[in-house]
């Protein structure tokens, strides 16, 4: 790293941008702007009373053929709430993992939509025109479920298929959440889907089995070797320290006696996943934290099935990202697995920014949600694996 003012002017170009990494000795082209044969929704969030997030939020589903024929996709709803809502995950209060799945259907260059709270019933008599309610807008792509669970918080994959149901490398989907306020403040965060990209040369084809094979070479359970890029080794976050203020709010001045806070919050979702089996995927992740005069920091902790989470709140030193002990407004933290025996890791951060309003009153806090950067290739693969066989 160089100067402070190089760090911040290296977060401000960077933050909100899509990665697309290559190595000499495998590939991890996960992407957030091409379309890919996987989509990853790492961050999904429904919570009608605010009782787990604190505010009550919904989340808008966005996904796109970008060919010219007909796409089918297999997609899996992952629940990782726990049963107990008004407490946090605990070995007392362990997520659910309730994996839900469905499947849908777009037409050539077909863009689709739904909200998680209610999915989409396919009714071909509904008014498909965008006039005042735009909800079911445009051809139905098949019955969407709707979340079941309040609050629901968890994850969204989709995997490209044939007609059949079989895994196909055809990378013509790409998609976008945008979580939204549901208590009239009108708020709103959006971040791309990570997509994973087939491969489809000769010596790399997917044998349209339920195993997908995710980077890493041959192996007894990935004969032909990888079918899809790698996951990435590293994930990259440049971010505020934590209860940072504002430049921006600050320099306008906000004449409200109080000082605007900003706050990160690192969602992460494991790359293996077991969905036949019902198995629960569990990674240790290191985490390196470097401020603006180059000091570093580590810490660790396990994400069981979904992890999110406060910056200052990981593992043992989550208290070293807070302003006044970090020392710095910004800072980069590294995200990888503890070893290559872990899976990998895919995520998304979203930074809340509190402004305040005047005394007795409730600072504004407005959310913006950005996708992480990627840094080399795993070396022995990521496995998802699909209920079935084909």
């Amino acid at each position: 790293m160089g100067s402070a003012s190089g760090m911040i002017g290296r977060w401000a170009v960077i933050t909100g941008l899509a990665f697309t990494v290559s190595v000499a000795a495998a590939r991890a082209d996960i992407t957030t702007e091409r379309s890919a044969s996987i989509l990853i929704f790492p961050k999904l969030v429904f919570d009608s009373k605010g009782v787990q997030t604190g505010i009550p939020v919904d989340t808008i589903i966005q996904i796109s053929n970008t060919s010219n024929s007909m796409v089918f996709a297999h997609c899996f709803y992952v629940n990782a709430a726990p049963p107990d809502p008004t407490h946090p995950p605990g070995p007392t209060n362990v997520p659910i993992w309730q994996e839900v799945d469905f499947e849908i259907f777009l037409t050539k260059q077909q863009p689709t939509h739904w909200v998680l709270s209610t999915g989409r019933l396919d009714d071909p008599t509904d008014n498909k025109s965008c006039n005042t309610d735009c909800s079911n807008a445009g051809f139905d792509p098949g019955r969407i479920p709707p979340a079941g669970n309040d609050p629901f918080t968890g994850e969204l994959k989709c995997i490209e298929v044939d007609s059949s149901g079989a895994p196909i490398n055809g990378n013509h989907l790409k998609g976008e959440a945008t979580i939204v306020t549901t208590d009239g403040r009108a708020d709103a965060s959006k971040y791309n889907a990570v997509g994973v990209l087939g491969l489809n040369t000769d010596l790399n084809s997917n044998n349209s089995d339920n195993l997908l094979c995710l980077g890493g070479g041959v192996s007894p359970s990935c004969p032909n070797g990888a079918e899809y890029n790698a996951c990435p080794q590293t994930l990259i976050l440049n971010h505020f320290a934590e209860n940072a203020t504002d430049p921006v709010i600050e320099a306008l001045g906000n004449g409200m006696g109080g000082k605007s806070l900003v706050s990160t919050e690192l969602t992460l979702v494991p790359c293996t996943e077991d969905f036949e089996n019902q198995a629960i995927p569990s990674v240790v992740v290191q985490f390196l934290i470097t401020n603006e005069f180059e000091a570093q920091f580590s810490t660790s902790t396990t994400v069981t099935c979904w992890g999110n989470f406060r910056l200052n709140t990981i593992g043992a030193i989550g208290r070293i990202l807070e302003v006044g002990t970090l020392g710095t407004r910004f800072a980069q933290t590294r995200i990888f697995p503890a070893g290559d025996d872990q899976p990998g890791v895919i995520g998304v951060a979203e930074e809340f920014h509190s402004q305040p309003t005047g005394a007795g009153a409730k600072p504004i806090i407005s959310r913006a949600a950005e996708n992480l950067h990627g840094e080399g290739a795993r070396p022995l693969g990521d496995i998802i694996q699909l209920p079935g066989a084909f």
